[in-house]
């Protein structure tokens, strides 16, 4: 039985069981017959009948664990287009600015206490998601305007130089501004606590449609990590393309980062682990890499709830602290092989 195959078969079970366990740990344990009552109950319309189970269940922890698995996919799904789009392991989507964006559109919003009267709290996220959007779409405008062909190490330039630009202005604005700095810092170290439902119902379909066309351009990703050239002599119109999967990199983490924050790492560690485990198709490296992502990150934010309980560790912190040793011996492991 090949590696692909067997990953198929243990993931369904295993998400399952990593989204259980989430959901029963915390300050408050809860069974799993109490879990599934609740969701019983709420999926017939009904009120379930224990008040205070309920409210945990339904109101904070589904909500918190659903987010943190969607989140967690889609930064991992962004980072094997990235790694693969510009052949470089190394790469991620904060390398074409997009976090960067997004925290420079989130924190002007929170530290001018600026809320449109149409969108109320969901100001944020979105002045964070239009900002990152436009971020990548400038790195891909100069990177056009240096190299005609977009090759990998342009965009990865570009992206660096356009990144320090934005967090100086970021930074900037932030030294003049004191009294909502504690609010921007708490942001961006990463958090799905109190998100409620709208998160998920808003990042939910952008996942699955940015993911269904990456999946849809599987074949044009397996022919670019060879070289663009050799791409381009398969017939993939390779300027396109990297459009494309650059937009999809964008809407991904722009949206993620707007509205949980800065969660660093696992769009690095995750697949790569991902693409020794099941191979560098990208049939299998996409969705293999939105399972194991979203896995990871649930069990992250289990670890930050529950390390140092009542206090509430910044997610972001803990992917860090795991996924660097983590990345560390994916690729010690691999300079071994090489040896």
């Amino acid at each position: 039985m090949s590696k692909a195959r067997l990953a198929l078969i243990l993931s369904a079970p295993i998400t399952v069981a990593v989204i259980s366990i989430a959901l029963c740990a915390g300050s408050g344990p809860v069974g799993p017959a109490d879990i599934l009552a609740v969701i019983a109950a709420r999926a017939r319309g009904l009120a379930p009948h224990d008040g205070p189970v309920a409210g945990i269940v339904w109101d904070l922890r589904l909500p918190r664990v659903l987010l943190a698995w969607i989140a967690g996919a889609a930064l991992s799904v962004s980072g094997a287009i990235m790694q693969s789009l510009l052949k470089n392991p190394l790469a991620s989507p904060f390398t074409v600015g997009v976090s960067s964006g997004a925290s420079l559109g989130a924190g002007l919003v929170i530290l001018s206490g600026l809320s449109l009267p149409f969108l109320g709290p969901l100001t944020v996220p979105v002045a964070g998601f239009l900002c990152a959007v436009a971020t990548a779409w400038l790195v891909l405008r100069f990177s056009r305007a240096i190299d005609p062909l977009l090759e990998g190490s342009t965009i990865v330039l570009v992206g660096m130089v356009l990144s320090l630009f934005v967090n100086a202005i970021l930074t900037a604005v932030s030294a003049a501004s004191g009294k909502e700095l504690a609010r921007l810092v708490i942001w961006q170290m990463g958090s799905f606590a109190l998100r409620g439902w709208k998160p998920v119902a808003v990042l939910f379909p952008l996942l699955v449609a940015s993911a269904a066309l990456a999946f849809l351009l599987r074949r044009e990703l397996d022919a670019m990590t060879f070289g663009d050239e050799e791409a381009r002599a398969l017939g993939v119109p390779t300027i396109a393309t990297k459009r494309v999967l650059v937009g999809i990199v964008s809407v991904l983490t722009g949206a993620t980062v707007s509205f949980v924050g800065v969660i660093g790492f696992l769009d690095l560690a995750v697949p790569q682990a991902v693409r020794r485990l099941v191979g560098p198709g990208h049939r299998a490296l996409i969705p293999f890499s939105a399972i194991a992502g979203g896995a990871f990150m649930v069990l992250a934010d289990l670890a930050a709830r529950v390390a140092l309980s009542p206090l509430d560790l910044p997610v972001g912190a803990v992917t860090a602290l795991v996924g660097a040793p983590v990345f560390a011996l994916i690729f010690l492991g691999a300079a071994r092989g090489r040896i």
